[in-house]
């Protein structure tokens, strides 16, 4: 069934997305050629300045997603419908989790690939699309050079940053589920208990994180022998790094477990 759900909310969000995303590139390609033609030119500035407004709306559009996909189909007058369907709260919540990480990954990489395709048209005649072969190559080799050297801890490290920035945007979208919920609770202030209450668990997990990390990193350098094996002066970004991902898993689950609980026992759609 969650299969069905997901099915549903990307065919719900995706013209949305579709529409932006390709206005994204085609102004990219557009302010990239107009530029490169007439720096001066006003009708470039209007397609540069286009493109930005466009890429803050993809942004915008990606945060706002999260919050009324969620509100508006579980805890407004679709839910009737949702809740009455043959699924629990955590399938429910977690289609709309899916579908938001999925969006809000496609939303950078397209911001990404735009900007890069306008840098592209900016610079592009014959001498230099003979040369993107050899760029190419050149940046591979960089990168081969550079994970030669490190080893396999330069791939550790690829994989757990990587890690690291996936857990931290599963934890912010489930902190504005956890935040819709509890601001639910308040029929006549909504809005701004939902907001208040996104501040306060992002404060708290912050706080949490800094605190640990700071507690650390003071831990690691007044004993570089820690357990006898030796500590080197980046031993404390690695603690850092390291607590803040186990600080964003544990916030995570917690901020899940509050939004299914509040979802079972204290939805009110009337």
């Amino acid at each position: 069934m969650l299969k069905q759900l997901l099915k549903y909310e990307f065919k719900a969000t995706g013209r949305t997305y579709g529409g932006l995303y390709l206005a994204l590139v085609a102004l990219a390609v557009l302010s990239g050629f107009s530029l490169r033609s007439s720096s001066k030119d006003n009708f470039a500035s209007l397609l540069l300045f286009a493109y930005m407004v466009v890429a803050v709306a993809v942004a915008v559009v990606s945060v706002m997603t999260i919050v009324t996909r969620f509100t508006r189909n579980l805890l407004g007058r679709e839910g009737y419908l949702m809740h009455t369907l043959p699924v629990t709260e955590s399938q429910l919540i977690l289609s709309k989790l899916i579908s938001s990480v999925v969006w809000m990954l496609c939303s950078s990489i397209v911001g990404i690939f735009s900007f890069a395709v306008m840098l592209l048209a900016l610079s592009l005649n014959s001498a230099a699309l003979q040369q993107l072969p050899e760029l190419w190559q050149k940046v591979v080799e960089i990168f081969r050079e550079i994970f030669r050297m490190t080893g396999s801890s330069g791939w550790l490290w690829l994989i757990f940053e990587t890690l690291n920035g996936l857990v931290a945007l599963v934890s912010s979208i489930l902190c504005i589920y956890a935040a819709c919920m509890i601001g639910h609770q308040f029929k006549k202030h909504m809005v701004p208990a939902g907001i208040l209450a996104f501040f306060l668990l992002s404060f708290l997990q912050n706080w949490l994180s800094s605190g640990v990390s700071s507690a650390d990193m003071l831990q690691a350098v007044s004993d570089p022998t820690l357990g006898g094996v030796d500590v080197s002066i980046a031993a404390p970004s690695a603690f850092t790094t390291l607590f803040g991902l186990a600080v964003s898993i544990a916030f995570a689950a917690g901020y899940f477990l509050l939004t299914r609980w509040l979802m079972e026992h204290k939805l009110d759609l009337e």
